[in-house]
């Protein structure tokens, strides 16, 4: 499965579901194939899961009552509840659901019979603003790829895996009650996002960093009678021997300029205070897990 998407009126999208999940030219792949298809696939739901997403409320009965064909009152609470459970649109055909078009008529309308499963797209792209409405939701556009686009960089100085950029853009697009805009066009954002900071970071050590403090910090991943010299430092010494005591001193020794050039360093990368605290939270993680060369 490949979910691509298509502009609707007003901005929005709508995802659609076409042959394989394969990568499309050189998009990053954040998502696994079945993640893809979880997050972006047309809910296919359970008895209980039609019971829930289909009941609708009284405001929604009233907005269903203006609709004058029984074909469009059954996709329009199709609409909705697939809305509901994913947030976001899709282009179907009433055939292709039909387990569900057949929980929503005896539920709803009993007389409903249409031989033709096709829905006008007009008739669809109102009944998404009717919707959106309704939930409280806005749809995508080009000012909020704008604003999308810095919180993916904000989330880039943070980690740089781009399944934690991902999803914290999930989370703020919930927050912003926005429609999420198509997977491509998620990976495109995301993958923005992550060069702009590899490039910022580079400019940063280009322009603060001697080749010496360079040599310095390359050291650390150095391989060492098998192990990093970055793992030699959370090392515990053996004992309290004079021996080992004046070894821990040497290795502070050599350490204290490496931690004032991390202080400069930290300085000029512009990192929050809530975003230091995160740093350290993974620094402390880090420090407790047991570092190997890599093979």
């Amino acid at each position: 499965m490949h979910v691509d998407e298509v502009q609707i009126d007003g901005g929005g999208t709508e995802a659609v579901i076409t042959g394989n999940m394969e990568n499309p030219g050189k998009r990053l792949i954040v998502l696994e194939g079945d993640e893809v298809e979880a997050l972006y696939g047309r809910p296919r739901f359970t008895h209980e899961e039609r019971v829930q997403y289909f009941a609708l409320s009284p405001k929604e009965k009233s907005v269903l009552d203006q609709l004058h064909s029984i074909k469009s009152r059954v996709y329009f609470i199709l609409q909705l509840g697939y809305f509901k459970a994913r947030r976001m649109f899709f282009i179907f055909h009433l055939n292709e659901v039909d387990k569900d078009v057949r929980y929503i008529g005896e539920r709803y309308l009993p007389d409903f019979k249409d031989d033709d499963p096709t829905i006008a797209k007009g008739t669809r792209l109102k009944q998404q603003r009717l919707i959106l409405e309704l939930c409280n939701y806005r749809s995508w556009n080009a000012g909020a790829q704008k604003k999308l686009d810095a919180k993916a960089r904000q989330a880039a100085m943070i980690c740089a895996k781009p399944i934690y950029v991902f999803r914290e853009l999930i989370h703020y697009l919930a927050d912003q009650r926005m429609v999420a805009p198509g997977y491509s066009s998620m990976q495109d954002t995301v993958g923005r996002a992550l060069v702009h900071e590899q490039r910022r970071l580079a400019s940063i050590v280009q322009s603060h960093l001697a080749q010496s403090e360079d040599d310095a910090l390359k050291a650390l991943l150095g391989d060492s009678q098998g192990f990093y010299e970055i793992t030699l430092l959370k090392r515990d010494p053996r004992d309290f021997s004079n021996d080992e005591i004046k070894s821990e001193i040497g290795r502070g020794d050599r350490m204290r300029p490496l931690y004032h050039l991390a202080q400069k360093l930290l300085f000029h990368l512009k990192i929050s205070k809530r975003e230091r605290q995160i740093l350290r939270f993974l620094g402390e993680l880090l420090l407790r897990s047991q570092a190997s060369p890599a093979e």
